[in-house]
């Protein structure tokens, strides 16, 4: 057994069976240890300070009471139904749950490397270390859809393990940075600190990383690395349109406006990201599909093909994808409601976010209709996905950049 082949089958054992049951029903624990201790323990919640709540002695004591809890759960639950050894759950929820863990360890080991009080100011934040991050990040993600336009030429397994490699470290790369600049959000001033979801560049990052960690999840457990060029070049146009942001001043760390001042922000903004992501995903199968489609119209014997995944599979990618995305972008838009009663003292208002939500929401519910109601396939579904997807980017950005409203805190400033 060569090195490679044993490192996978490691790592495969590791996701699998007891060890990813386990790890499972520990992550839940927890999480509800630290619900248990927001809510009982010393000093109750703090909506300003809940990240340093988490990871002080009393977060590590509340979590990993949560923690021993699920564990001896699972191992009592697994010895009484072996059965429950074989689900799928676990398996596939147990390494992003990994993966968060590792992004709060390395922006825990950054935040040392941070600058001291003295040197930290709110007019000169070049010399934070999440935006060294960020960059890196950047390359990383356009060195993935490099590697993946390559592995469409050149199917070579190195290639394709660097496509994917290079993604996922773009996403804990991305979900580091996150995590330290709500750390500096504090460091520069108490009354400033906020989760990092408060404006286009910081939820940008947020959409890579959802972006990516849909698709690989995809990849994962369809074989469907083909489909990987696409992704990342539309995660690569982002990535460009991130930096011009950081260009022209938009990446600094600000103040939240009242209206952001909210526990739902935390809650909204990440869940309506899930949706985008999944339907940026299913525009990519929506382009693999419809450029396949026409190479196979033409006849065209490019090795290229082999690499693709097959229309059927395409078509489903997409389908998977809204089928994700839609109940996400949904339960955002509820959430997103209830926000909205609270600070402006009204459900919906028709203000020209709330206009444009409603349209993607309706645009993937017909998408959802014409597919399970009326067997619709193939190119037709294609085409959807993509312009779909057009028009949820001008939901998330064209709205923010050209029009104003009740969401006008969310435009260039």
């Amino acid at each position: 057994m060569s090195a490679t082949t044993a490192e996978i089958s490691i790592m495969a054992g590791m996701n699998q069976g007891r060890w990813a049951l386990t790890r499972f029903y520990a992550y839940i624990g927890m999480s509800l240890g630290l619900g248990a201790m927001a809510m009982y323990g010393t000093g109750g919640y703090n909506e300003d300070a809940f990240l340093y709540q988490i990871l002080s002695i009393q977060g590590l004591i509340w979590g990993g009471t949560g923690a021993l809890i699920g564990t001896g759960l699972a191992a009592t639950l697994s010895t009484m139904k072996p059965s429950m050894l074989e689900g799928r759950v676990a398996p596939n929820t147990v390494p992003w749950l990994d993966g968060a863990l590792l992004m709060v360890i390395l922006a825990s080991i950054a935040a040392l490397f941070e600058p001291a009080a003295s040197q930290i100011s709110y007019e000169d934040q070049s010399n934070l270390i999440a935006g060294n991050i960020i960059m890196a990040m950047n390359i990383v993600f356009i060195f993935s859809a490099v590697a993946y336009i390559a592995y469409l030429f050149a199917p070579e397994n190195f290639i394709g393990r660097i496509a994917t490699g290079s993604a996922y470290f773009g996403i804990y790369a991305g979900g580091t940075a996150l995590l330290l600049r709500w750390h500096e959000s504090y460091m520069i001033d108490v009354e400033i600190g906020h989760a990092p979801v408060s404006n286009l560049y910081e939820v940008f990052i947020v959409l890579f990383m959802i972006t990516a960690a849909v698709y690989l999840s995809f990849e994962r457990r369809y074989q469907a690395k083909g489909m990987g060029a696409f992704v990342m070049l539309l995660v690569s146009a982002g990535v460009f349109f991130g930096i011009w942001l950081d260009s022209v001043g938009q990446a600094d760390i600000k103040p939240l406006v009242p209206a952001l001042q909210s526990y739902w922000m935390k809650i909204h903004v990440p869940m309506n990201f899930v949706g985008y992501g999944a339907f940026a995903v299913a525009c990519a199968a929506g382009m693999a599909y419809l450029v396949r489609h026409r190479m196979e119209e033409k006849g065209s014997n490019s090795k290229m093909l082999n690499v693709f995944p097959s229309l059927e599979q395409l078509d489903q990618l997409a389908y998977k994808s809204v089928a994700v995305g839609f109940p996400a972008f949904t339960l955002a838009t509820i959430l997103g409601a209830a926000w909205a009663a609270e600070a402006w003292g009204g459900y919906w208002s028709w203000d020209p976010k709330e206009t444009w939500a409603l349209i993607v929401w309706l645009v993937y519910g017909a998408y959802l209709h014409a597919r399970v109601s009326h067997g619709w396939h193939g190119k037709a579904l294609a085409w959807w996905a993509v312009a779909g997807f057009l028009v949820t980017v001008f939901c998330f950005l064209g709205v923010n950049m050209y029009l104003s409203g009740l969401h006008s805190y969310g435009r260039l400033t």
